[in-house]
């Protein structure tokens, strides 16, 4: 190496996979909301978009991206997944009582983000 060759460790810019190695709340936290879509899908579902078209219509996610997020959601306790037909099996997702505590966070998080545009 010479003088002007840096060696990294760590990158706080790649991408993470989890917040396991922290002991903070707000790290479990995140390991369930924290994830790029994830906060914009309970808004949607918030909002009366209840079944996976119109989550993925209203936010135009991929839906490899959407069924990762919402199963995510769902182990988490935040989503609770309802079949409403049977042939073909589909779903419906609703905000558990875990869930809608999260509701006036994300509204507080809108409203900074409007504040500080």
């Amino acid at each position: 190496m010479n003088e002007h060759t840096l060696t990294l460790k760590y990158n706080p810019m790649s991408p993470r996979k989890n917040f396991q190695h922290l002991d903070d709340r707000l790290a479990d936290a995140l390991e369930v909301v924290g994830e790029w879509w994830t906060p914009l899908i309970v808004a949607a579902v918030d909002k009366g978009s209840f079944r996976f078209e119109s989550i993925q219509n209203s936010l135009g996610i991929a839906r490899n991206i959407l069924t990762d997020r919402l199963n995510t959601l769902v182990a988490g306790g935040v989503l609770e997944k309802r079949i409403y037909t049977e042939k073909p099996q589909r779903f419906e997702y609703h905000l558990t009582a875990k869930g809608l505590e999260l509701v006036p966070i994300l509204k507080d998080l809108e409203r900074w983000g409007t504040r500080h545009r």
